[in-house]
């Protein structure tokens, strides 16, 4: 076997990718070459948990939804990760696996058979290296290490009272039987360092003599002979490589990575594809179904100097990174949104909002936005968690280096507009219980009262994000027509080329992504080896 012939060729070392790779490697299915388009993961910003800021605006690639009339023509960051272990490198680190019934619906009401609840906890357990879980729901002999936060912010604990005060129950455990509560995430976190799955499933391999890692590799296409995947021509340093895979190509790239490379190799919507200058081989639909859950974030200034705010500066800098440096302990070693609260805000009998509790305000992850001019104060980042509305994601250009056009449609669905109203109206009664009230100074945004519905729906419009958790553009399924792979995860119509990646759900859990990510290819890829 050359040098440039593989037995497989992963495209993508994200949460799926990287464990894809290390399953092939551990049980000896041959030569695996593992492509990233972004560069290693040994930044100390990566370790650190509260290195999220940094990290998002270094290495995740520049999406954004093109501008929309329904959120008045503002693009909106969609960040995904470009760095060794993908989104999980850059990621909250939050564990959550949403709800049971979310997968019981890609079973259901996608005829997804084998995708249900039941069906995928093995591979959820399979994967996880609990610290404190176990029993029914919860592994602990995986490799992802998920833990406790060690440390606790004092604004964190007082999240958690207002959320009993509100009348939710607490919960030490928000992917066990029930979701709706109030609590602390566990985070993929080991020893106050980030856990990503280059770290826990990658670094096993990373000596194994079957392995090629190629960093900074941009795959321009999956090379296709007679409907079927022989091999992938990348760019690398500037340069055109072509690479063979005699068993099975692995697009692993992401809900934005993966569709266009398929296009880009002519699988997608033919006129599409035709109109950019790519020769069609499979007419799918590819790019469609995008979604991502929709935040709003409810901001208020604090009576005491008591927030994260300043932490990342001067001497509060240098003894916080010393803690760390030193035993890995302390405000550092925190992923920061170390709180949140699930809530059934409509009666459809499991939660359709999640917050997340930062004790900070929210220009962490947007320096321009609400609170720019504020120093110490708390944020809740309201959730939406099961959008209606379905966008597209398209290529600009043949052009490999180009990013996509990401058409998110995000309102279109009144649902999703009612949806975010509720979970802000939830949002404000709960910055109004006792516990938070103490510290709370004024809630600045919204300025309107919760029950002027009007305003309310002018802010989320004015102000909504994505959640970074786009999913569904290459979504599993039956029917060629509505899907573009089937229920093992090959792409219709193609051999040897499957996705395995977040891009393969036919709707989003509710909750965070990664976990799931995970899970689905830990199923996926034992599937990979038993059909080999």
């Amino acid at each position: 076997m050359s040098n440039n012939s593989f037995d497989y060729i992963v495209c993508g070392a994200g949460s799926a990718g990287c464990v894809v790779t290390s399953r092939l490697l551990e049980n000896r299915k041959g030569r695996v070459l593992l492509l990233e388009a972004g560069g290693n993961d040994d930044s100390i910003l990566i370790k650190m948990p509260a290195g999220i800021q940094e990290v998002i605006a270094k290495m995740t690639w520049e999406y954004t939804t093109e501008p929309d009339v329904k959120t008045k023509n503002r693009r909106m960051s969609c960040a995904q990760g470009k760095v060794l272990g993908g989104s999980s490198s850059v990621n909250g680190m939050i564990y959550l696996r949403g709800h049971s019934e979310d997968y019981d619906e890609w079973s259901k009401k996608y005829d997804c058979k084998g995708w249900d609840f039941e069906s995928l906890l093995p591979y959820f357990k399979k994967a996880e290296n609990n610290e404190t879980l176990s029993g029914k729901y919860h592994g602990t002999e995986g490799p992802l290490y998920v833990s406790d936060n060690h440390f606790r912010h004092p604004l964190s604990r007082a999240f958690i009272k207002a959320g009993q005060e509100f009348g939710l129950n607490y919960l030490n455990d928000f992917n066990g039987k029930s979701q709706q509560g109030v609590g602390f995430f566990q985070t993929t976190t080991h020893n106050g360092e980030r856990a990503s799955t280059s770290k826990t499933y990658l670094q096993r391999e990373r000596d194994n003599k079957n392995l090629t890692l190629r960093l900074n590799a941009t795959v321009a296409k999956v090379i296709i002979e007679n409907n079927k995947a022989t091999g992938v021509k990348c760019i690398i340093n500037g340069k055109e490589e072509i690479f063979t895979a005699t068993k099975s190509v692995v697009v692993s790239a992401g809900s934005l990575g993966s569709p266009k490379i398929l296009m880009l190799s002519g699988i997608g919507p033919s006129t599409h594809l035709q109109s950019v200058g790519v020769a069609p081989i499979k007419d799918l639909p590819v790019g469609k179904n995008y979604h991502d859950h929709m935040h709003v974030s409810v901001n208020a200034t604090i009576k005491e100097p008591i927030s994260i705010y300043g932490q990342d500066i001067g001497i509060h800098k240098i003894k916080n990174g010393l803690k760390w440096m030193l035993n890995k302990t302390g405000l550092v070693s925190s992923n920061i949104l170390e709180a949140g609260a699930f809530f059934d805000t409509n009666n459809e009998g499991r939660p359709d909002v999640q917050v997340h509790f930062l004790p900070g305000l929210d220009t962490w992850d947007d320096p321009s936005g609400l609170g720019k001019d504020k120093t110490h104060g708390i944020t809740f980042k309201n959730c939406h968690l099961r959008p209606r509305s379905r966008g597209t994601v398209l290529l600009k250009s043949k052009n490999p280096e180009d990013i996509v056009k990401v058409n998110g449609n995000l309102l279109n669905d009144d649902y999703d507009v009612q949806g975010l109203i509720r979970a802000t109206q939830f949002g404000i009664d709960l910055m109004r219980m006792p516990s938070l009230a103490n510290y709370v100074d004024q809630i600045f945004s919204p300025t309107a009262d919760r029950n002027d519905i009007k305003s309310i729906e002018e802010f989320i419009r004015e102000t909504c994000k994505t959640t970074y958790h786009p999913v569904g553009t290459c979504r599993m399924g039956n029917n060629p027509k509505d899907s573009v792979v089937d229920l093992n995860l090959r792409v219709h119509g193609i051999k040897n080329l499957r996705v395995i990646d977040c891009s393969v759900f036919p709707s989003v859990p509710s909750g965070n992504t990664n976990a799931p990510t995970i899970a689905v290819a830990e199923k996926a890829v034992e599937l990979l080896i038993q059909q080999s």
